[in-house]
């Protein structure tokens, strides 16, 4: 008899990030060596390829199809799935770009039942490239805008919404089923880039699903390169911006719209955003 693996990673990737997904699966490797991956390959030019490749080491993949926004939400909600049928004890959602530390796992694994676990998150440098994971806790410094407990746990409050993220979250998959059929799990109206996660952790919080902050559940996010704002989403994120604000009232990101009517890209549009015709956030 086989007997289930107590933990399953949800990871979305494109082929584009395929080199930062072999350095998550070399950190589970060492630091989770027992537990499933559930990868989600959204359709991409080299997606069956990484497919064959990922299927070939005993991973699960999820083939999604996908038109040019890519569906990160039902990519979410669809691994979530997979995983919870694999009959696990635990999901883990990991960003492709971030490598699992030593006691992410043991961490995560004393959860409650019906409680979201949020773990920090280091961004590593540049100058780190694709480190052993023997080496990540040497650069443990996460990320300050979420500051989590030395030690044990915190509970979020219901304000606290923003502080949730889809970086590195975890639950027992009976909570994941029930979140499926509450409200879908992560909205599939969300497509491209941003809101999804903050639209989920606010909703989480909103109907009292319990999120707490996990001290010592470390992941380790591999250096890319990124915009400042992000200009190169600027189309996902004043159409996930409004989808958002017809739902809360308000606009999310609120610093990157600033940020882009600085530069000449958005302007008030009531009480939202829009495009100023002419420019080019490209």
């Amino acid at each position: 008899m086989t007997t289930a693996a107590p933990t399953a990673v949800v990871t979305v990737c494109t082929p584009g990030r395929a080199d930062h997904l072999r350095s998550q699966r070399r950190a589970m490797a060492a630091h989770l060596p027992d537990a499933r991956h559930v990868v989600v390959l959204p359709e991409r030019p080299g997606s069956r390829e990484l497919g064959r490749e990922l299927r070939a080491e005993g991973a699960e993949i999820v083939e999604v199809p996908a038109g040019p926004d890519l569906p990160i939400a039902r990519s979410r909600n669809l691994g979530g799935d997979r995983a919870a049928d694999l009959g696990v004890d635990l999901i883990v959602f990991l960003d492709v770009d971030c490598m699992p530390g030593p006691e992410l796992g043991s961490r995560y694994a004393e959860l409650p039942d019906g409680v979201v676990g949020l773990g920090p998150v280091t961004y590593l440098p540049e100058s780190a490239g694709a480190p052993d994971p023997a080496d990540l806790p040497a650069f443990t410094d996460p990320h300050p805008a979420r500051p989590f407990p030395e030690t044990g746990t915190r509970m979020l409050e219901p304000g606290e919404f923003g502080m949730f993220w889809s970086l590195s979250f975890a639950m027992r998959p009976d909570l994941w089923l029930r979140l499926r059929t509450d409200f879908g799990g992560f909205d599939e109206t969300f497509t491209g880039y941003g809101a999804e996660d903050t639209d989920f952790g606010r909703r989480l919080l909103h109907r009292r699903v319990p999120v707490i902050l996990v001290a010592g559940a470390h992941a380790y996010h591999r250096w890319h390169p990124v915009a400042d704002p992000p200009v190169d989403h600027l189309q996902d994120l004043l159409r996930n911006g409004a989808h958002y604000a017809e739902r809360w009232g308000e606009w999310p990101a609120p610093g990157w719209f600033a940020k882009f009517e600085q530069m000449g890209l958005v302007r008030r549009n009531c009480d939202g955003w829009e495009a100023v015709r002419g420019a080019s956030g490209d």
